[in-house]
């Protein structure tokens, strides 16, 4: 199997409190969470995640004073509102962007063993291009072999990738 360690130099592997996002699959998840359930409570996360509370409270925190998110009322319960997250890297000729359907892919790290598997192989970059072979892959316009050739791993790798962040591109 022709896999590319992952490389701690690469883009989205270098860091700094929007990067800490993207390496906290609970953090991704809570915003994810909060992204598709706007104006949602703590208690609402802490119930349909089955996260602790204090674990909840924390990462809500850090994630409001990051600017992903913020408080959306006035009152108690406190509910919350996820901002759209795109921001661009660029680095010679390498370029990526993060965007609440990567913070999602890393999310399901969580609840999907080939996710995880591949990013634990190709690190956040690997999984930002993998990304970008999902949407097309579910246009229809890349197939699993076309992502084989080009990124040089297995079609095996790339047909699971493909399935397996298909629900990320769809939602």
């Amino acid at each position: 199997m022709a896999t590319r360690e992952a490389n701690p130099d690469t883009l989205l592997d270098t860091g700094g409190e929007a990067f800490e996002l993207l390496g906290n699959p609970r953090k991704s998840w809570i915003y994810t969470y909060i992204h598709h359930n706007p104006e949602t409570t703590v208690q609402n996360i802490v119930e349909t995640l089955d996260l602790p509370q204090r674990t909840v409270y924390e990462y809500v925190d850090d994630l409001e004073a990051a600017g992903f998110i913020e408080q959306s009322n006035d009152g108690r319960p406190a509910q919350y509102t996820a901002h759209e997250i795109d921001l661009q890297l660029i680095a010679g000729d390498a370029e990526r962007r993060i965007t609440p359907e990567l913070v999602e892919a890393i999310a399901r790290r969580m609840r999907d063993d080939d996710i995880d598997t591949y990013l634990d192989r190709h690190g956040l970059d690997g999984l930002a291009v993998a990304l970008e072979y999902a949407r097309e892959y579910v246009d229809g316009t890349v197939t699993h072999q076309i992502m084989s050739r080009e990124q040089e791993i297995t079609p095996m790798e790339a047909g699971i990738i493909l399935d397996a962040l298909r629900p990320v591109v769809k939602d």
